[in-house]
């Protein structure tokens, strides 16, 4: 009754649970809607950036269409090093990386990941506790921002 109030016999209580819904500053529809906007704005930039940096990349979209059920925003093709850590995917995150969130994060996606598509980077746009940082080691590699430092496997041609 709560996704669909007109189903309340009450039609006073029927308004009133809708008007909670719509109000609902944390976790109602239009801050769902907003959350999302926000999420798909910071996705957009962040394959600008790969784009800008000439990184070759297969997005959620395109992995789903071959089959992948759980997938990262990016998948590099090429993998890349950050502070000296191999990078093959990255997951973007326009929200600030708490340790309730970031745990939840790790044990949902990010080991995941991990485990079908080798080490990577998670950007937590609004920034995230440092302590949190702690897998780097283990093949999951926190930021801030989109790494300034990423070094390319070059061939013959030079690197841009």
């Amino acid at each position: 009754m709560l996704r669909d109030p007109s189903q309340i016999p009450d039609g006073v209580l029927a308004n009133q649970v809708y008007q909670c819904i719509v109000n609902d500053c944390c976790y109602g529809p239009l801050v769902d809607c907003i959350k999302h906007a926000i999420g798909h704005e910071h996705e957009v930039l962040l394959r600008d950036m790969l784009l800008e940096k000439n990184l070759s990349f297969l997005d959620e979209d395109q992995l789903r269409a071959k089959g992948y059920d759980k997938t990262p925003d990016f998948i590099l093709q090429v993998p890349v090093a950050v502070e000296g850590h191999i990078i093959h995917w990255i997951e973007s995150k326009a929200s600030f990386g708490d340790e309730c969130s970031h745990h939840a994060y790790l044990h949902d996606q990010f080991w995941s990941y991990w485990n079908r598509f080798g080490p990577g980077l998670v950007i937590y746009w609004y920034g995230f506790i440092q302590e949190l940082d702690c897998n780097r080691e283990r093949g999951i590699l926190l930021k801030a921002c989109f790494p300034t430092d990423i070094v390319t496997l070059c061939h013959s041609v030079p690197c841009p």
